[in-house]
């Protein structure tokens, strides 16, 4: 940055949300759209979560991270199980329907 710059305070309503896709390539992406003020449409950023993986991987890859990444890791543990939860009862439940009714599969 230049010396000779100034130092500006902005006042924005902005809101931020996340989410996560997987692509055509079976890539998962963390998604984060911005809204900018009262607009509907939001600015769209996709960061591939494996190199974000990677890149925690690398930050706290020595003796004083360890710790973090065996933390991180459990989170991701512990999250994945809640959503394999959370998909086996929405698949249990739309077999039972289909069971019950006698729907045949696609």
């Amino acid at each position: 940055m230049s010396e000779y710059g100034s130092d500006i305070t902005l006042e924005l309503p902005i809101h931020v949300d996340h989410d996560f896709d997987i692509d055509a390539d079976g890539i998962c992406n963390i998604v984060t759209f911005i809204y900018v003020g009262d607009e509907d449409d939001a600015t769209e950023s996709r960061v591939d979560l494996e190199g974000v993986s990677d890149e925690i991987s690398e930050f706290y890859g020595d003796i004083n991270g360890y710790q973090k990444l065996y933390s991180i890791a459990h989170e991701f543990s512990r999250l994945a199980e809640k959503l394999r939860a959370t998909a086996g009862r929405i698949e249990d439940s739309t077999e039972a329907v289909d069971d019950l009714f006698n729907i045949p599969d696609e």
